[in-house]
């Protein structure tokens, strides 16, 4: 720890000095110069008060400088020095005794001063020192004992010690300015971290550009600062923030990437300097410029990562030329700034995709409202069904309706695509199937009605394949239509037989005609409806699972009931894909004929 000055006249404004070098710095070179110089030897600042103890060369100088009057005259001596802006070399303070003064110049501003204590030349007068004891109320005899002691200088030496406080001044000048820049720093990293601070708290872009263009002024004491951030659409810097601008200015014109040699060599990576913004060829709005009062200006980017979102630029009302720390500063601020943009930007994108998500899971909780909750009770057939989406939309659907006279619709259908214009396709064939088969019987003209419907609806390329049959009360018929859907599968006994009697699928055409199939079924028959979520579901080695294995696994558990039997099928099917990431959904529907 630095230690304390204890002169009772060191003031605050003398302290500026000792504030940058300290004082035990000072103390320490002032010590070994005295020794080595066997001079007495003072350190003040600029308003010539000191910063140190003086240290004392001989007794003769101690004597009259800790002398009250001594002391006293000594000091204003010193004081009347440091204000005099000319004061170097040497000057009297008292009769055969002379002080040198060595500036402690920074940037051509006196900071400081050492000042060198008397040493005669040759031996003095016993009546000099006489009237040096009355002037300075000391001991006479004590004096000329001191005095006698004194080494006389010779000229060489005097002038070597001379020069050397002149070097000892510039050392200290150069710790000076060495604090100073060190300060600097720090302040500039200060004013970096609490921009940061005030960044980090918030997510809101205006906000943060705002705070940004506010702090510039602030920290590089500019006339003026402006954000503009690039939009990749328009190759165009749009201004997003200003401080202390008109909003003439602001109504200049755009600002095009391509069109201004100062921007894009900002957006590459520069850091560009403008002297004289009316009369630079670069400057594109040189008059409004004029007008505004603008005249040098600073024009950095704005890079986080690598990625540059725009430029921050400063501006001053008069000729200014910026130094590095400034144009660093600059630069460190666009960058802290950019990563606050970026993160404001990723924050929004993350609300709205949560936003989205959240939407999309009421929008899933919706569809599968549209599925029904259970299958239908029947004393001549046992149904089921399995349903697992992919995505929180999914674009297949099944569903069993309840028509006229006991009869029960049962059909299966595939969108194609995912998520959200899949599921609301899904819901437009739902509602118009349900439309239709209400009251029509025929299944052949209830397909063309919805496929009317969808055409209608979509655009080029959307399409679905739809499965429709209707169970008679019995349950010993089925009358169906498949539209373009993976053909259904019915087991008697050993043998399966494919339900694909229908035509195209639906969405395309309008025009498209359709047939309906018959099937006779009895006791112990079972129907199988599955998307091709089921059928090309692959593992990680790539293999599909397929039709083979699909029949495979309904014969293996065709005596279980069809809720179980469905259960199965599915864990067949999740056995042979084991973690591998499946693309589309799956959907199952089971009837078994008692």
């Amino acid at each position: 720890m630095d230690k304390p000055c204890t002169c009772a006249n060191v003031t605050h404004a003398g302290r500026e000095l000792a504030d940058l070098v300290s004082v035990q710095t000072l103390r320490q070179l002032q010590e070994r110069f005295a020794a080595l110089g066997r001079v007495s030897i003072w350190i003040c600042g600029a308003d010539g008060h000191l910063v140190t103890e003086p240290v004392w060369g001989h007794d003769f100088a101690r004597l009259i400088g800790e002398s009250a009057r001594g002391r006293a005259a000594v000091e204003a001596h010193i004081a009347a020095l440091a204000q005099d802006p000319f004061a170097q070399g040497r000057s009297v303070c008292f009769e055969r005794a002379a002080l040198y003064v060595a500036p402690i110049v920074h940037r051509q501003r006196r900071v400081g001063a050492i000042v060198v204590g008397p040493r005669p030349n040759g031996r003095a007068e016993p009546a000099t020192v006489q009237a040096l004891a009355r002037q300075c109320d000391v001991d006479p005899d004590r004096l000329l004992e001191a005095a006698a002691a004194i080494e006389p200088w010779s000229n060489d030496a005097q002038q070597a010690t001379y020069r050397f406080a002149d070097s000892l001044a510039d050392v200290i000048a150069l710790l000076y300015g060495q604090a100073i820049e060190i300060n600097n720093q720090l302040a500039d990293l200060n004013t970096v971290y609490s921009l940061a601070e005030m960044l980090a708290g918030t997510h809101d872009l205006q906000e943060i550009l705002d705070l940004t263009t506010r702090n510039v002024v602030e920290a590089l004491k500019v006339k003026a600062c402006a954000i503009r951030l690039l939009d990749e659409d328009r190759q165009e810097l749009v201004i997003k923030s200003v401080c202390n601008l008109s909003p003439e200015y602001l109504a200049k014109g755009p600002v095009l990437v391509g069109a201004n040699a100062i921007d894009t060599a900002a957006l590459a990576g520069e850091t560009v300097y403008i002297d004289d913004a009316p009369n630079d060829p670069r400057v594109q709005y040189r008059e409004d410029a004029r007008r505004e009062g603008i005249v040098s200006g600073l024009c950095a980017p704005m890079t986080y990562r690598g990625r540059t979102v725009g430029v921050i630029r400063v501006y001053t009302a008069e000729r200014y030329v910026f130094a590095e720390a400034e144009a660093a500063l600059l630069r460190a601020i666009g960058s802290q700034a950019a990563t606050a943009i970026l993160h404001s930007r990723m924050y929004a994108q993350r609300a709205r995709a949560e936003q989205v998500q959240r939407q999309l899971e009421v929008a899933g909780q919706i569809q599968r409202r549209m599925l029904p909750v259970r299958p239908p009770a029947h004393a001549a057939f046992d149904c089921a069904a399995v349903y697992h989406p992919t995505l929180e939309l999914g674009g297949d659907f099944y569903d069993f309706v309840e028509l006229p006279q006991g009869n029960i619709g049962v059909c299966i259908a595939d969108v194609m695509g995912k998520g959200l214009p899949a599921a609301l396709q899904m819901a437009s064939i739902r509602s118009a199937l349900r439309a239709q088969a209400s009251w029509i019987y025929d299944l052949d003209e209830t397909i063309v009605r919805v496929n009317q419907d969808l055409c209608r609806d979509t655009l080029v390329g959307e399409f679905a394949t739809l499965f429709y049959g209707v169970l008679t009360p019995d349950g010993r018929r089925l009358t169906y239509c498949n539209a373009g859907h993976d053909p259904p599968l019915h087991l008697r006994g050993e043998r399966f037989t494919e339900l694909a009697t229908g035509g195209m699928v639906i969405g395309v055409n309008p025009e498209s005609r359709f047939e309906r199939g018959l099937l006779t079924l009895q006791h112990g028959d079972v129907l199988v409806l599955a998307t091709d979520g089921v059928l090309n579901a692959v593992d990680f080695s790539g293999q599909v699972y397929g039709r083979e294995r699909f029949r495979a696994s309904i014969l293996r558990h065709r005596q279980l009931d069809a809720q179980h039997l469905a259960a199965q099928l599915l864990w067949d099917l999740r056995r042979f894909v084991g973690l591998a990431e499946q693309a589309d959904d799956i959907t199952l529907v089971v009837v078994k004929v008692r």
